[in-house]
């Protein structure tokens, strides 16, 4: 493993951060290094959740629980020997998190029943899109506010633009101000008289193809969710505060693999051009360089000791690509630390992740 001095190192994080979010691409191992950073602060004695986005629940396997997909957090029992520490971990349900959204910032428990009951409402929570990344952001700001955590870890979905994490709620707040929810959202209005209005064409739409029955109901959700704009305006306000404060560190994640690269720069350019405080870099899977073999004097006949020359030839070149591929990394990164982890055997337990978090962990 291969790290770089700096003024904050990924144990430094482990031990004072009370937030960690990692993103990065697919593939490279986010998941479990999301884990391992969370699963090392319940050993150095902090109360820790990790929540992923991930869709492939990935976690739950390899922290051996079960249940946890349902919304609540789970312990991960025998996790950490420190007494002083625990570790919790819980999959996003996005339509559960959309449920008590719903319920806090409906004003009264009527409409609150109102807008849960509505086939509309029932059939788009939770695959709305953005909603895992707007539920991750309203999860992550319960978590926050109840004050029940030393430190919470946030697991991205595995994609370019995790970074829409922040811009998440933004964007739900801006369907509020489209000109059809403002058609349709007018009070007063009858459901004959909707249809006559501005959105006619759009509703004559729905109802051609849904029936009269789909139109009302989508009307009657509209309207229900008229009113909450201001309290979803102030929580994206907050959340978005709470992911630029002291205290909050980003952990970008990348293997050697250059369209892993070339995804890991992009999101490094978002993270810093929105002002997200990216603290540390790790490259997963790192192929080590061979130790040289003395040249030979002469070709080797085809056979086992040919083959095995030959491997490690290719074995070499591979590392050299992967090291100049690397290279880009590690000069973006500049002051901020880029830990190469080399390839591990799968981590599927506990004591594969305590083995990646000694990796991640090593002094800098």
């Amino acid at each position: 493993m291969t790290e770089r001095a700096a003024t904050t190192s990924l144990a430094t994080v482990v031990r004072d951060a009370s937030l960690v979010v990692t993103c990065g691409p697919g593939g490279v191992g986010k998941t479990t290094t999301a884990a391992a950073l969370a699963l090392a602060a319940a050993d150095a004695g902090r109360r820790v959740i990790v929540v992923t986005v991930d869709p492939a629940r990935r976690l739950a396997d390899t922290l051996g629980i079960e249940g946890a997909a349902g919304g609540a957090p789970v312990e991960v029992v025998g996790a950490t020997s420190n007494p002083n520490g625990s570790l919790w971990a819980q999959m996003l349900d996005a339509e559960t998190t959309f449920d008590r959204l719903i319920v806090e910032r409906a004003g009264d428990a009527a409409r609150a029943k109102a807008i849960l009951a509505n086939p509309i409402y029932r059939s788009i929570a939770g695959s709305l899109a953005g909603a895992q990344e707007y539920m991750a952001i309203e999860r992550l700001h319960q978590l926050v506010t109840s004050g029940e955590w030393d430190l919470i870890v946030i697991d991205t979905p595995p994609s370019r633009h995790a970074i829409d994490l922040l811009g998440a709620p933004d964007r739900l707040v801006s369907f509020f101000g489209h000109p059809v929810y403002r058609v349709l959202t007018v009070p007063g209005r009858s459901f004959a008289r909707i249809t006559n209005a501005g959105a006619s064409t759009f509703l004559w739409a729905i109802r051609r193809l849904a029936g009269a029955n789909v139109v009302e109901d989508t009307v009657e959700f509209f309207r229900s969710l008229s009113g909450m704009e201001a309290g979803l305006r102030q929580r994206a306000a907050a959340t978005a505060a709470i992911l630029r404060r002291s205290g909050t560190a980003f952990v970008l994640v990348s293997s050697p693999r250059a369209e892993a690269i070339d995804e890991a720069v992009h999101l490094a350019g978002a993270l810093r051009t929105g002002g997200f405080p990216l603290l540390a870099t790790v490259i997963n899977l790192v192929h080590p360089t061979p130790l040289p073999l003395a040249p030979l004097s002469q070709p080797l006949p085809e056979g086992p000791l040919a083959d095995l020359f030959a491997m490690h030839h290719d074995l070499v070149e591979l590392a050299a690509e992967e090291a100049r591929e690397m290279a880009t990394l590690h000069t973006l990164a500049g002051a901020v630390p880029v830990i190469e982890v080399p390839m591990l055997d799968d981590v599927q337990d506990l004591a594969g992740l305590a083995a990646l978090g000694e990796h991640l962990l090593r002094a800098e």
